[in-house]
């Protein structure tokens, strides 16, 4: 018995010798340390921080140690990734854990530093030296761009809050503008426009509209208004004009660019035959009952002593009847009509009307309606409508009729 005893005792012994370096396998010292960004890149003044990972995956408790190496002037150094920050060199890593330690390497460049690649290393040992572990950082420092140097402030400046205006040929385009004398010195400013060739263009102080000026004293350091008008022909195109306000004061000068945006200008009008011609149809015409009776219309955009500048377009032609009546236009539209300069610049329309038959005779008034896209007119036309001339006879033949039966009554009568 008690040599059984003793022989299972030396084969368990043999057994855990045999065995303890299979078990030993998992469970030998060790740590990770990594970053997961190892090369960045950085402007000029502005630091260096990179998480750096720390994992035990050992069985015991390591204290790890931490140095850094590389340019001497960047302080480079590890601090912890909580705030607040404190700078370590050591970092103690439990076993077990699922989550690596997060710390943070940083670094700063000095002032004047080059731009391009430093290179750092960055070590973590155990306390007794037996493991390390070594990684290799990158950085790519980026100088900043030259400062742009500042502008000296101009001597004269020039504002104006609405530097596009829109207006019709023929009117004014008024603009405010202030100048801004920046000087220790009282300046006379010089002022000059450059308008298209045609236009208008004189200044005035703000609240003295009747005075024009050609030049203002403006105080040190102070602010005077005037107002630029300038003033477009009447034929001049629809279209966008560039201007230029100009002010000088002896080697100071500014300069603004303006607009001024020409609408048309629009006067439409009709005219009879008689006022075209001379003769012909006025606005008093004759009709008979039933018959088709024509008028000419002429229509004008503007004359001659008041033009306008752009053509009406598409006119069409409406009008106004007593009930029965008919009333057309030919053509009943009419596409564009040309500012009026010369008579061949009129629009023609024949006007056909037609009474209805048995109309009682009289006068009647049909108003006409010519109406564009950009203007339109209306006119009255009297007509005074007759009977037909075979109503006439009729009459003469019952006048005749009457005459006779009253004839030869009283030649009847007077043979008794």
């Amino acid at each position: 018995m008690g040599k059984e005893r003793g022989f299972l005792i030396l084969a368990f012994l043999g057994l855990v010798l045999v065995s303890a370096p299979l078990f030993g396998q998992g469970t030998q010292r060790g740590f990770e340390f990594y970053a997961q960004y190892p090369a960045l890149v950085v402007q000029e003044g502005r630091e260096v921080s990179l998480e750096i990972k720390l994992l035990n995956t050992g069985p015991t408790p390591e204290d790890v140690m931490l140095s850094v190496s590389g340019p001497e002037d960047w302080n480079g150094r590890f601090e912890t990734a909580s705030y607040p920050t404190i700078q370590i060199k050591a970092v103690h890593l439990l076993p077990g854990q699922e989550d690596p330690t997060t710390i943070r390497f940083k670094a700063r460049p000095p002032e004047g530093a080059a731009g391009g690649d430093y290179f750092f290393t960055l070590t973590a040992a155990t306390a007794d030296g037996a493991i390390q572990h070594s990684l290799e950082v990158t950085v790519t420092l980026e100088a900043k761009a030259a400062p742009e140097e500042e502008q000296p402030e101009e001597a004269l400046q020039l504002m104006v809050d609405y530097p596009s205006l829109e207006n019709a040929a023929g009117k004014d385009f008024t603009f405010t503008i202030q100048i801004k004398n920046q000087t220790d010195d009282d300046l006379v400013v010089e002022l000059t426009g450059q308008v298209p060739s045609g236009w208008r263009a004189y200044f005035t102080p703000r609240w003295q509209q009747d005075t024009r000026i050609t030049s203002i004293k403006v105080d040190a350091h102070g602010t005077e208004n005037v107002r630029f008008v300038v003033t477009p022909p009447y034929l001049v195109e629809k279209g966008d004009y560039p201007l230029t306000f100009l002010a000088k004061a002896g080697d100071y000068q500014a300069s603004l660019e303006l607009k001024a945006v020409v609408t048309g200008t629009y006067d439409l009008g009709l005219l009879s035959e008689a006022e075209v011609t001379g003769s012909g149809d006025t606005w008093n015409i004759k009709a008979v009952e039933g018959r088709e009776r024509r008028f000419t219309l002429y229509l004008h955009n503007g004359l001659p002593t008041s033009p306008t500048s752009a053509p009406v377009t598409n006119i069409k032609f409406y009008a106004t009847k007593p009930e029965g009546w008919e009333v057309e236009f030919e053509p009943d539209t009419l596409e564009s009509l040309p500012p009026t300069l010369t008579p061949n610049d009129l629009g023609k329309v024949e006007v056909v009307i037609t009474p209805p038959e048995r109309a009682i005779p009289g006068d009647y008034q049909i108003r006409i309606t010519a109406s564009g896209a950009e203007d339109h007119a209306s006119a009255q036309l009297r007509v005074t409508v007759g009977v037909s001339m075979g109503w006439g006879w009729v009459g003469v033949g019952v006048v005749v009729f009457v005459v006779a039966a009253l004839a030869a009554v009283f030649v009847r009568l007077g043979r008794r």
